[in-house]
């Protein structure tokens, strides 16, 4: 029997024991604090009884960029943007108005001919032959049908186990890392692919996200010292812009890229580079978010991720096929709910067994999950709080047309066309 285990919220790894936490190290100038070492991204703000908390993300503020549980701007953001950068975390999920109102090209792809009468006979008698399934959210999903990114000339795994999406997210990333070694031949360093998700997805720690199989945890572009882990903190010293920026490019021109989590102070650098080698400045205030008047840009602040670039990829494949399985996988009883994470901001008084008995877990399971040794807990910090979840079923997506930089006029006056032929943004 095929078993789904929708993980609803991710658990804090205890100090030490996390392959992916960044290094313990202090901020440069400008930059925001890192977040605690047992942890790589902090977790998404979960509104009380909703599993996941992704409703609670993505209707709860109509501010762009903002998050209700943010603790304020980005202190390195002075440069004037009206888009405020609040320490939001990989788990953002963005309403659906973010898609804007038409969609890309429609794809072609042979399974999503099937009539739901042979989807289910498929699932039913041979669930392989309907390729990998992204169920649910990014921080409230599953996977099926999984494929382990395969080792490449150009990149590293350095995930352990969870190297695992969907084929469409393994394509696209494998394109745009492909895409800065034909712009740079030589002396180009291989990407560092971290965490993508677990072989059957679900909660993920550190993580909010990588529940799906559509988010990857790529390293920046830089020469990394000798016995040095995988990821470290990217500054205009040591940071390779070409390159990063090349790969940054690729990945809005040429794949079905949904959101990209950068430092703010990184994406400054990265900004300016682009601009002096002659990119749009419209076009790339439609990309980033630092000095951005856009609504929705596509590369977002989020505390942490200065050692890492985080991606989250649109799978118009795996995720209709996985919303229209979703019916049919319920009533073969195939998905089986997990747990989600309620926070809770502790007061003077709190005790971890009233905690357990107010929202009917465990002393212990609270323990796990926030990596207590005893049970002592203070005021004013946020716990995490374990809760039986309930099956989510997916939402239908609407993959938006690529944002592509403007045709540039040659001489002759002869366009060039943008990659893939496209235009400008919508």
């Amino acid at each position: 029997m095929l078993v789904l285990l929708l993980g609803l919220g991710c658990t804090p790894t205890p100090r030490g024991l996390s392959p992916n936490a960044p290094p313990s190290t202090a901020p440069r100038a400008g930059e925001p604090s890192p977040p605690p070492a047992d942890c790589q991204c902090p977790v998404c703000p979960t509104v009380a009884g909703s599993p996941g908390g992704a409703a609670g993300v993505a209707g709860a503020s109509s501010l762009p960029g903002t998050d209700p549980g943010a603790s304020g701007a980005d202190p390195g953001d002075a440069d004037g943007g009206s888009t405020p950068l609040r320490d939001i975390d990989d788990g953002l999920e963005l309403p659906a108005a973010a898609s804007g109102s038409s969609a890309g090209p429609a794809s072609t792809h042979p399974l999503l001919a099937l009539s739901d009468r042979d989807l289910e006979r498929r699932i039913k008698r041979d669930p392989a032959s309907i390729g990998p399934l992204s169920l649910g959210r990014a921080s409230s999903g599953a996977l099926v049908n999984g494929v382990k990114m395969p080792p490449g000339k150009h990149w590293e795994l350095m995930g352990g186990g969870a190297i695992w999406g969907t084929q469409e997210t393994i394509d696209y990333l494998t394109r745009a890392i492909e895409a800065v070694n034909r712009q740079f031949p030589t002396g180009t360093h291989k990407a560092r692919i971290g965490h993508i998700s677990a072989k059957g997805g679900g909660a993920l720690s550190p993580h909010k996200s990588h529940q799906s199989g559509r988010d990857v945890d790529v390293s920046y572009y830089y020469e990394l010292p000798a016995k040095h882990l995988w990821y470290r903190r990217a500054h205009a010293d040591n940071l390779d812009l070409p390159r990063t920026w090349a790969f940054v490019r690729a990945l809005v021109t040429e794949t079905d890229v949904e959101m990209i989590f950068i430092n703010s102070s990184i994406q400054r650098l990265i900004k300016e580079y682009a601009l002096s080698v002659g990119e749009d400045p419209t076009w790339l205030d439609s990309v980033f978010q630092v000095g951005s008047r856009h609504r929705w840009p596509l590369v977002r602040h989020a505390r942490g991720h200065d050692t890492h670039i985080h991606v989250r990829f649109y799978n118009p494949v795996a995720q209709e096929l996985g919303r229209r399985a979703y019916p049919i996988l319920v009533a073969q009883d195939r998905i089986k709910p997990n747990t989600y994470f309620t926070r809770h901001r502790a007061r003077k008084g709190d005790m971890l067994g009233r905690l357990a008995n107010r929202y009917g877990t465990t002393v212990k399971a609270i323990q796990r999950a926030n990596g207590l040794r005893s049970t002592r807990i203070r005021a004013g910090r946020t716990y995490l709080i374990p809760r039986k979840g309930k099956v989510g079923k997916p939402p239908k997506i609407v993959v938006p047309p690529r944002r592509l930089p403007p045709t540039k006029p040659a001489v002759g006056g002869k366009g060039l066309a943008a990659p893939d032929g496209g235009g400008g943004d919508a």
